[in-house]
Protein backbone atom coordinates (compact mmCIF):
# COMPACT_ATOMS: atom_id res chain seq x y z
CA UNK A 1 0.00 0.00 0.00
CA UNK A 2 1.57 3.11 -0.81
CA UNK A 3 2.14 6.03 2.08
CA UNK A 4 -0.15 8.25 0.94
CA UNK A 5 -2.78 5.50 1.62
CA UNK A 6 -1.35 4.57 5.24
CA UNK A 7 -1.64 8.01 5.91
CA UNK A 8 -5.16 8.62 4.88
CA UNK A 9 -6.23 5.32 7.24
CA UNK A 10 -4.10 6.25 10.13
CA UNK A 11 -6.20 9.51 9.81
CA UNK A 12 -9.54 7.96 9.24
CA UNK A 13 -8.05 5.51 12.89
CA UNK A 14 -7.65 8.46 14.46
CA UNK A 15 -10.83 9.98 13.63
CA UNK A 16 -13.19 7.28 14.94
CA UNK A 17 -11.00 6.56 17.51
CA UNK A 18 -11.56 10.15 18.85
CA UNK A 19 -15.12 10.31 19.38
CA UNK A 20 -15.03 9.51 22.99
CA UNK A 21 -12.61 11.83 24.23
CA UNK A 22 -13.29 14.98 22.30
CA UNK A 23 -14.77 18.21 23.50
CA UNK A 24 -16.28 18.99 19.99
CA UNK A 25 -17.70 16.92 17.11
CA UNK A 26 -18.51 18.15 13.39
CA UNK A 27 -21.88 16.55 11.77
CA UNK A 28 -20.48 15.59 8.41
CA UNK A 29 -23.64 13.21 8.01
CA UNK A 30 -25.10 15.17 4.98
CA UNK A 31 -21.45 15.41 3.48
CA UNK A 32 -20.88 11.67 4.01
CA UNK A 33 -23.84 11.20 1.79
CA UNK A 34 -23.60 13.87 -0.54
CA UNK A 35 -19.96 12.87 -1.06
CA UNK A 36 -19.42 16.06 -3.28
CA UNK A 37 -16.46 15.80 -6.29
CA UNK A 38 -16.53 19.09 -8.02
CA UNK A 39 -16.36 22.73 -5.87
CA UNK A 40 -17.30 25.87 -7.22
CA UNK A 41 -15.75 28.66 -5.33
CA UNK A 42 -17.63 31.98 -5.96
CA UNK A 43 -16.63 35.25 -5.63
CA UNK A 44 -15.77 36.58 -1.47
CA UNK A 45 -17.64 39.04 0.04
CA UNK A 46 -15.50 41.18 1.24
CA UNK A 47 -16.66 43.51 4.79
CA UNK A 48 -12.61 44.84 4.83
CA UNK A 49 -11.33 47.99 3.75
CA UNK A 50 -9.10 46.40 1.53
CA UNK A 51 -10.14 45.89 -1.98
CA UNK A 52 -7.28 43.28 -2.89
CA UNK A 53 -8.54 40.97 0.07
CA UNK A 54 -11.14 38.62 -1.70
CA UNK A 55 -7.94 38.38 -4.65
CA UNK A 56 -5.48 36.86 -2.21
CA UNK A 57 -7.61 35.19 -0.55
CA UNK A 58 -8.83 33.20 -4.09
CA UNK A 59 -5.04 32.84 -4.89
CA UNK A 60 -4.43 30.29 -1.91
CA UNK A 61 -8.09 28.67 -1.53
CA UNK A 62 -8.68 26.44 -4.63
CA UNK A 63 -5.07 24.52 -4.38
CA UNK A 64 -6.13 23.36 -0.97
CA UNK A 65 -8.92 22.30 -2.14
CA UNK A 66 -7.46 20.33 -4.71
CA UNK A 67 -4.80 19.34 -2.81
CA UNK A 68 -8.01 17.23 -0.92
CA UNK A 69 -9.15 16.03 -3.94
CA UNK A 70 -11.66 17.80 -5.23
CA UNK A 71 -11.85 19.05 -8.74
CA UNK A 72 -12.01 22.83 -8.07
CA UNK A 73 -13.92 25.52 -11.08
CA UNK A 74 -10.97 28.00 -12.34
CA UNK A 75 -12.16 30.91 -10.19
CA UNK A 76 -11.43 33.45 -12.99
CA UNK A 77 -13.35 31.60 -15.09
CA UNK A 78 -16.37 31.92 -12.96
CA UNK A 79 -15.92 34.79 -12.15
CA UNK A 80 -15.95 35.60 -15.75
CA UNK A 81 -18.99 33.62 -16.60
CA UNK A 82 -20.99 35.49 -13.90
CA UNK A 83 -20.14 38.37 -14.74
CA UNK A 84 -21.23 37.67 -18.21
CA UNK A 85 -24.81 36.85 -16.68
CA UNK A 86 -24.85 40.12 -15.31
CA UNK A 87 -23.43 38.92 -11.77
CA UNK A 88 -20.78 41.55 -10.61
CA UNK A 89 -21.68 41.92 -6.57
CA UNK A 90 -20.25 39.16 -4.62
CA UNK A 91 -22.91 40.19 -2.06
CA UNK A 92 -25.36 39.46 -5.06
CA UNK A 93 -24.07 36.24 -6.00
CA UNK A 94 -24.12 34.96 -2.24
CA UNK A 95 -27.61 35.56 -2.17
CA UNK A 96 -28.62 33.44 -5.47
CA UNK A 97 -30.19 30.00 -4.61
CA UNK A 98 -27.37 27.66 -4.82
CA UNK A 99 -29.56 25.59 -7.45
CA UNK A 100 -29.31 28.41 -9.67
CA UNK A 101 -25.18 28.66 -9.19
CA UNK A 102 -24.36 24.34 -9.49
CA UNK A 103 -26.56 24.71 -12.49
CA UNK A 104 -24.69 27.12 -14.55
CA UNK A 105 -21.30 25.61 -13.94
CA UNK A 106 -22.49 21.66 -13.23
CA UNK A 107 -21.25 21.58 -9.86
CA UNK A 108 -21.81 19.66 -7.01
CA UNK A 109 -21.22 21.84 -4.12
CA UNK A 110 -20.77 25.48 -3.66
CA UNK A 111 -18.19 26.97 -1.25
CA UNK A 112 -18.70 30.33 0.08
CA UNK A 113 -16.29 32.68 2.08
CA UNK A 114 -16.80 35.79 3.73
CA UNK A 115 -14.17 38.03 4.68
CA UNK A 116 -14.95 39.85 8.35
CA UNK A 117 -11.80 40.75 8.99
CA UNK A 118 -8.37 41.84 7.45
CA UNK A 119 -6.77 44.17 8.44
CA UNK A 120 -3.08 45.64 10.75
CA UNK A 121 -3.17 46.85 13.95
CA UNK A 122 -0.08 49.39 14.72
CA UNK A 123 0.67 50.39 18.04
CA UNK A 124 3.67 51.83 17.43
CA UNK A 125 6.29 49.41 18.82
CA UNK A 126 3.56 45.95 17.77
CA UNK A 127 1.58 45.67 14.94
CA UNK A 128 -0.55 43.22 14.94
CA UNK A 129 -2.18 40.98 11.68
CA UNK A 130 -5.79 40.17 11.62
CA UNK A 131 -7.76 37.69 9.00
CA UNK A 132 -11.41 36.03 10.12
CA UNK A 133 -12.40 34.49 7.62
CA UNK A 134 -16.29 32.75 7.37
CA UNK A 135 -16.39 29.71 5.10
CA UNK A 136 -19.65 27.23 3.81
CA UNK A 137 -20.10 24.76 1.55
CA UNK A 138 -23.90 23.77 0.36
CA UNK A 139 -24.73 21.19 -1.89
CA UNK A 140 -26.25 21.45 -5.51
CA UNK A 141 -29.43 21.85 -4.05
CA UNK A 142 -28.55 24.39 -1.08
CA UNK A 143 -28.64 22.04 1.82
CA UNK A 144 -25.75 23.16 4.47
CA UNK A 145 -22.61 20.44 3.84
CA UNK A 146 -20.23 22.61 6.41
CA UNK A 147 -19.15 25.65 8.18
CA UNK A 148 -16.13 27.23 9.64
CA UNK A 149 -15.32 30.51 10.92
CA UNK A 150 -11.30 30.74 11.60
CA UNK A 151 -9.67 34.07 13.05
CA UNK A 152 -6.12 34.05 13.17
CA UNK A 153 -2.99 37.14 14.55
CA UNK A 154 0.16 37.41 13.56
CA UNK A 155 2.43 39.71 15.54
CA UNK A 156 6.25 39.68 13.99
CA UNK A 157 8.74 38.95 16.94
CA UNK A 158 11.72 41.72 16.79
CA UNK A 159 13.92 39.03 17.53
CA UNK A 160 16.73 41.73 19.82
CA UNK A 161 16.28 40.18 23.85
CA UNK A 162 19.88 42.04 24.18
CA UNK A 163 20.98 44.85 23.97
CA UNK A 164 19.82 47.84 25.76
CA UNK A 165 16.63 49.15 26.41
CA UNK A 166 16.34 51.94 24.18
CA UNK A 167 17.83 49.80 20.98
CA UNK A 168 15.16 47.08 22.16
CA UNK A 169 12.32 49.98 21.75
CA UNK A 170 14.28 51.27 18.56
CA UNK A 171 14.31 47.21 17.09
CA UNK A 172 10.42 46.75 18.01
CA UNK A 173 9.60 50.31 16.53
CA UNK A 174 11.45 49.32 12.99
CA UNK A 175 9.83 45.70 13.13
CA UNK A 176 6.19 47.05 13.58
CA UNK A 177 6.66 49.61 10.91
CA UNK A 178 7.86 47.01 8.53
CA UNK A 179 4.99 45.01 9.23
CA UNK A 180 1.98 47.60 9.03
CA UNK A 181 4.25 48.15 5.34
CA UNK A 182 3.97 45.07 4.27
CA UNK A 183 1.83 42.97 6.43
CA UNK A 184 2.09 39.08 6.35
CA UNK A 185 -1.85 38.39 5.23
CA UNK A 186 -0.95 35.60 2.77
CA UNK A 187 1.46 33.77 5.17
CA UNK A 188 -2.37 33.92 7.92
CA UNK A 189 -4.62 33.20 4.88
CA UNK A 190 -3.20 29.84 3.89
CA UNK A 191 -2.57 28.76 7.08
CA UNK A 192 -6.29 29.76 8.26
CA UNK A 193 -7.72 27.28 4.80
CA UNK A 194 -5.19 24.97 5.98
CA UNK A 195 -5.97 24.83 9.73
CA UNK A 196 -9.78 24.80 8.75
CA UNK A 197 -10.04 22.19 5.69
CA UNK A 198 -6.63 19.89 7.26
CA UNK A 199 -6.20 19.67 10.96
CA UNK A 200 -9.38 21.25 12.85
CA UNK A 201 -12.05 19.07 13.83
CA UNK A 202 -14.23 21.08 11.16
CA UNK A 203 -11.63 19.45 8.35
CA UNK A 204 -13.77 18.04 5.75
CA UNK A 205 -13.33 14.46 4.48
CA UNK A 206 -10.79 13.10 1.30
CA UNK A 207 -12.49 13.99 -2.21
CA UNK A 208 -12.85 11.46 -4.82
CA UNK A 209 -8.95 12.22 -6.40
CA UNK A 210 -7.52 11.49 -3.72
CA UNK A 211 -5.09 8.06 -3.01
CA UNK A 212 -7.25 6.90 -0.06
CA UNK A 213 -10.85 7.73 -0.87
CA UNK A 214 -12.53 4.66 -1.32
CA UNK A 215 -10.95 3.45 1.81
CA UNK A 216 -11.82 6.60 3.97
CA UNK A 217 -15.55 5.63 3.07
CA UNK A 218 -14.87 1.90 3.88
CA UNK A 219 -13.50 2.19 6.88
CA UNK A 220 -16.13 4.58 8.04
CA UNK A 221 -18.77 1.75 6.74
CA UNK A 222 -16.71 -0.90 8.44
CA UNK A 223 -16.71 0.81 11.89
CA UNK A 224 -20.25 2.11 11.96
CA UNK A 225 -18.89 5.96 12.22
CA UNK A 226 -21.27 7.14 8.88
CA UNK A 227 -23.08 10.22 10.53
CA UNK A 228 -20.68 11.85 12.90
CA UNK A 229 -17.10 13.13 12.23
CA UNK A 230 -15.39 13.48 15.94
CA UNK A 231 -12.53 16.07 16.32
CA UNK A 232 -9.49 14.90 15.07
Amino acid sequence: MRPLNLLVLSAVAVFLLAGCVTPSAYDFSRYHEEKPRSILVVPVVNHSVDVLAPTSVLTTLPRVLAEKGYYVFPVNTVKTLLEYEGLYEPSEIHQLPTAELSSLFGADAVLYLTIHQWTSQYAVIATTTVVDFEYRIADAQGNALWNARKKLTYTPDNGNNSGSAMAMLLSAAITAAVERAAPNYLPLTRQANYEVFYTDYTRIPPGPYLPGYDEYYTALEENGAETTQPEQ
